[in-house]
């Protein structure tokens, strides 16, 4: 039984060993004395009168470092330990180590500068600088600066794990191989494949037409030549080699001299023969008292200036200060251009007489007092970060934020009207800006007015060609009629020419009449796109072998030198894409991007319209050839993506904006 109690009490004593070992380990006299340093140490701010200097010094490590500044306590802490423990032996050795993993960490601190959280640590705010501080935002600045920060991933992970980083070494060639085999069996191969059948499929289908009879014979059986069609037998050379005659000016000429029909003789009597205006070749162009004139907008200010209040008390209450510089109203929205205010840190500090006693006040505490310790202009982002409480506090079912406005340092935020106001096409068309781009460009149509109530020109000569896209109802249509007005209210038959193609039959039947049409009617039958297409191609080679008759490159210095043989411009208008992509995809696509590389400086321009912005119908080759794209409201973030690159059309508020 004595045996029994001396083994039990053995065992006992065997396990409070290894307990009693660390109670005398953590009790030794070096960690008790250098735990009462670091007190002493930590107290002394808080006796003397060091609070200030400490506070700068913290908030000059927190700029500096960022957020590392908590990796830096942790890492003293940690080695205070070791050595305090008399554990330093266990880093001998290990140098690669520590080197691997500090590279690693100065990686890190370039990642955190690229972060910028709305956070104040002490009295830093890491949204001025970064999350890494400024060393951070030195890292990834760019120049070399960035190369060695990036370089310093690749030398921390090799110097920790050596063999592991080899092996990816050995493997990435052989890997990029793997990857662009598969890539050349499952997608190159297959849709070079493709590409080669659908051409031999295509030229196959040509020879059998060509020897079989003309494909283009029953197209100029409907369209007579009278109109000013230039044909393909027209325009091509003759067998010996020689180049015909131009058949355009006589064509023109034609149907200049044609009678006036009824109708148009009946609308003319109501106007005076003083409103009628002259084209530069005497056509008699349509007076501009055919339009409807502008409603006058009923001004809003005092709703206005509410708005203006509302918007800096709801920037005020969040800390951003800001002020309303301008207001500008347009038809559909008023722009408020804010203007950032500054952002002031202040610091309190007792006052303090020249013998340095603090001054107390009537109760005997010390007077104290704000001094400024910084003052740095309001962040944009700050702002642009409001936008949905914007729009929350003004009531208003969307806004847009333009940060900042082009040529001018104002943050613009575009809000909607009560009521919007109709744009008309005669108060573009008599704006001082149409008449100014008018003086210097080929061919100026009127787009609308912008945000401030100031008329939209462009020119289509320089777009070259107009891709249009929107939802059902959003106002595509009516922008294809104010682009085809425009041009008509402007140039005669021998100054320019219409192709329009209306797969719907009825969006564009009220040009059906006007003498500009190159092919004296609207092709509305889904069988002749594709012909006609094909022939305003030839129409384009055609010319492109008469610039090189006479040496020119492009249409305007052809017509310096023409004379009387002129060559008027063409524009092609395409009302819906989506339809001519169902129908014939592959020989559609083919020709409208041939003719949007090549026609531009034949005088040839192209304007597409289409409401389904999907990636099957407004393709990569499409999209390349169209860089000026206009987008109206659409219905997902996913189609203004595909019409415009970005976001930002799904925002808009329909019915012509655009």
């Amino acid at each position: 039984m004595a045996r029994t109690n001396t083994r039990r009490a053995a065992s006992r004593t065997r396990q409070q060993a290894p307990s009693r070992a660390i109670v005398r380990r953590v009790l030794r006299p070096e960690i008790a004395g250098t735990a009462l340093v670091v007190l002493a140490v930590a107290l002394l701010p808080f006796l003397l009168p060091l609070t200030s200097i400490v506070a700068e010094a913290r908030d000059g490590l927190v700029g500096a470092l960022g957020l590392h500044v908590f990796t830096l306590v942790v890492l003293a802490l940690t080695f205070g330990l070791l050595l305090a423990l008399r554990q330093g032996k266990r880093l001998r050795g290990r140098a690669r180590h520590l080197a691997g993993a500090a590279l690693l960490l100065v990686f890190s601190a370039g990642l955190l500068g690229l972060w910028t959280p709305n956070v104040i640590v002490g009295e830093v705010d890491l949204g001025t600088s970064s999350a890494g501080g400024r060393v951070g935002r030195e890292l990834t600045g760019g120049g070399l600066a960035t190369i060695v920060w990036l370089a310093t991933l690749a030398v921390g992970f090799t110097l920790l794990w050596p063999r592991t980083a080899l092996r990816l070494l050995r493997e990435l060639p052989r890997a990029l191989a793997r990857s662009l085999a598969w890539l050349w069996r499952h997608l190159v191969r297959p849709a070079a494949r493709a590409v080669a059948a659908q051409l031999h499929a295509y030229r196959t289908r040509r020879r059998k037409a060509a020897t079989a009879h003309d494909p283009y014979a029953d197209l100029r059986a409907d369209l007579p030549i009278g109109a000013g069609l230039p044909t393909r037998l027209e325009n091509q050379p003759a067998t010996n080699g020689a180049e015909p005659a131009a058949a355009a000016p006589e064509a023109a000429a034609t149907a200049v001299a044609e009678p006036t029909p009824p109708k148009q003789i009946e609308m003319d009597l109501e106007h005076d023969v003083g409103g009628w205006r002259h084209s530069d070749d005497g056509w008699q162009l349509p007076p501009i008292e055919l339009l409807a004139e502008a409603e006058p907008l009923a001004p809003e200010l005092g709703d206005q200036q509410r708005r203006a209040e509302l918007i800096v008390e709801t920037l005020a209450s969040f800390g951003v200060e800001a002020r309303v510089s301008q207001i500008s109203e347009g038809p559909t929205v008023t722009q408020f251009g804010v203007e950032p205010g500054w952002d002031v840190r202040t610091r309190t500090v007792q006052e303090r007489t020249p013998e340095g006693e603090t001054i107390l006040d009537a109760d005997g505490q010390p007077r104290t007092k704000q001094i400024e310790v910084s003052r740095t202009r309001v962040r944009v982002n700050r702002i642009t970060a409001l936008q949905n409480d914007l729009a929350l506090a003004l009531a208003a079912p969307a806004l847009r934020i333009e940060a900042p406005v082009p040529g001018r340092s104002v943050v613009g935020i575009e809000v909607p009207n009560a009521s919007s106001a109709v744009v008309t096409l005669r108060s573009v068309l008599e704006s001082r800006e149409f008449a100014k781009t008018a003086g210097k460009s080929p061919l100026p149509i009127a787009l609308g007015s912008g945000v401030s109530g100031t008329p939209v020109v462009a020119d289509l000569a320089s777009m070259p060609h107009l891709l249009i896209a929107g939802a059902t109802g959003s106002g595509k249509s009516v922008c294809l009629n104010s682009i085809i007005a425009c041009l008509l209210m402007n140039y005669s038959p021998e100054q320019l020419r219409f192709v329009l193609i209306d797969p719907k039959r009825v969006e564009l039947a009220p040009f059906a009449d006007v003498p500009h049409l190159a092919f004296s009617e609207i092709v509305i039958d889904m069988d002749k796109v594709v012909g006609t297409l094909q022939a305003v191609i030839h129409e384009m080679e055609s010319r492109y072998r008469r610039f090189a008759n006479v040496g020119v490159r492009n249409l305007e210095r052809y017509n310096e030198q023409a004379g009387s043989g002129r060559l008027p411009y063409w524009v092609v208008v395409i009302d819906e894409l989506a339809d001519l992509m169902l129908a014939a995809p592959y020989q559609v696509e083919h020709q409208l991007v041939r003719l949007a590389q090549l026609a531009r400086a034949t005088g040839i321009h192209l304007v597409v319209a289409t409401q389904r912005p999907s990636v099957d119908v407004v393709t990569g080759l499409i999209k390349a050839n169209f860089p000026t794209r206009i987008a109206f409201a659409v219905s997902s973030q996913v189609d203004s993506r595909t019409i415009l690159d970005g976001g930002g059309a799904e925002k808009l508020l329909g019915k012509g904006d655009m």
